[in-house]
């Protein structure tokens, strides 16, 4: 572990499902302890943030379900009145 007088020792803990994907990267390359702390949190981060923005996501759509319910209730009249116009100058009267 390197150490100077611009660095500071942080304790990370990993989780052992982040450990073990990232077996190969150990094994294999042998990268000094900060390099796969790096890599590791990139590959989780990564796998894991479209799950996280697709959540994101589904909670918006819920939150503004109702607000988009009301704005079709408040305008529906509108629709109908659309409609009617329509009817009425397709068929000539």
């Amino acid at each position: 572990m390197r150490t100077d007088k611009n660095s500071r020792e942080v304790i990370v803990k990993i989780p052992k499902r982040m450990l073990n994907e990232n077996e190969h990267t150990v094994v294999h390359q042998e990268p000094e302890r900060g390099d796969f702390v790096y890599i590791s949190t990139k590959r989780y981060e990564t796998a894991y943030e479209p799950d996280a923005i697709r959540e994101a996501m589904m909670q918006g759509y819920v939150e503004m379900s109702q607000i988009n319910l009301k704005i079709a209730m408040e305008c529906l009249h509108v629709e109908y009145e659309a409609q009617h116009t329509v009817e009425r100058l397709v068929s000539g009267g």
